[in-house]
């Protein structure tokens, strides 16, 4: 088999047929979502046409993750959890859903991707889910963003809406690294993380959160079911508070939200 040589002129050519590759199927499935919303908002939604958005969402999430368009990956994320988290469809959720295509548009078009700064602006810009049902005090017209990272997709939805329930907005992931990166990525106010894991352990993420200077004092609370016994948590920094997952939860929130003075 005879070896092909890639030169610096042949690499940069190729890289810039890949980019161009890139950016067509980018903006074809962005455009194919824009017909799926369309057709909703004419039709109205379906159980299949809602699971082709969540579909390209994650895709897209996938293609910013891979040819670094992290700006991309954060807005296509929020878009999936968005669909994810639908209880109603109203004459305005097809324009709603529509901000997060003409977001990934922009980031595709960017010469240079946006700063962390930046970005933190523009997710928080993005439309967000907030529930009205459960209160644990009063609070409105607040931008507070929680950064929830838990593997259990149940307990995320379930506490989420909760938070949201408080006026709050929630960006839930399920892997802690997912984490570490959408807490530089977005600078989120508050971080709620699972303390058992797959690759880390809460302590272990809020740690790794705490070295970093851009993120060392957003503040940080530790899901777990054993109580609030901090003994069972060895070298967990004092201002870190422990969340209770089950009943107590609600009321666990309510004294932390306080304490760190969020809201």
């Amino acid at each position: 088999m005879t070896a092909i040589k890639i030169t610096g002129g042949n690499y940069d050519e190729m890289m810039r047929v890949l980019q161009v590759e890139l950016q067509d199927d980018a903006n074809d499935r962005l455009a194919e979502m824009s017909r799926l919303l369309e057709r909703m908002g004419a039709e109205g939604p379906s159980d299949p046409a809602l699971a082709s958005l969540r579909r390209l969402a994650h895709n897209m999430k996938g293609i910013g993750g891979s040819f670094g368009y992290p700006a991309l990956s954060q807005i296509a994320h929020r878009m999936e959890s968005y669909v994810s988290d639908l209880t109603s469809w109203t004459k305005e959720t097809p324009g709603l859903l529509q901000k997060f295509i003409d977001r990934m548009a922009e980031m595709l078009e960017r010469p240079q991707q946006p700063a962390d700064e930046e970005l933190a602006q523009i997710v928080r810009a993005l439309p967000s889910h907030l529930v009205q049902n459960f209160s644990v005090r009063e609070i409105t017209g607040h931008t507070v963003e929680v950064l929830l990272v838990t593997p259990t997709r149940a307990l995320a939805k379930l506490l989420s809406q909760q938070i949201m329930a408080c006026g709050f907005r929630v960006n839930a992931v399920n892997d802690p690294m997912d984490g570490l990166n959408a807490a530089l990525r977005a600078r989120p106010d508050m971080i709620i993380t699972s303390q058992v894991m797959r690759t880390m352990t809460g302590l272990d993420l809020v740690r790794a959160v705490r070295a970093i200077s851009a993120t060392q004092k957003i503040p940080a609370a530790i899901l777990t079911s054993q109580g609030n016994d901090r003994s069972l948590f060895p070298g967990i920094p004092d201002d870190v508070a422990i969340l209770g997952t089950g009943d107590q939860f609600a009321d666990d929130f309510g004294k932390v939200i306080a304490q760190f003075g969020i809201g």
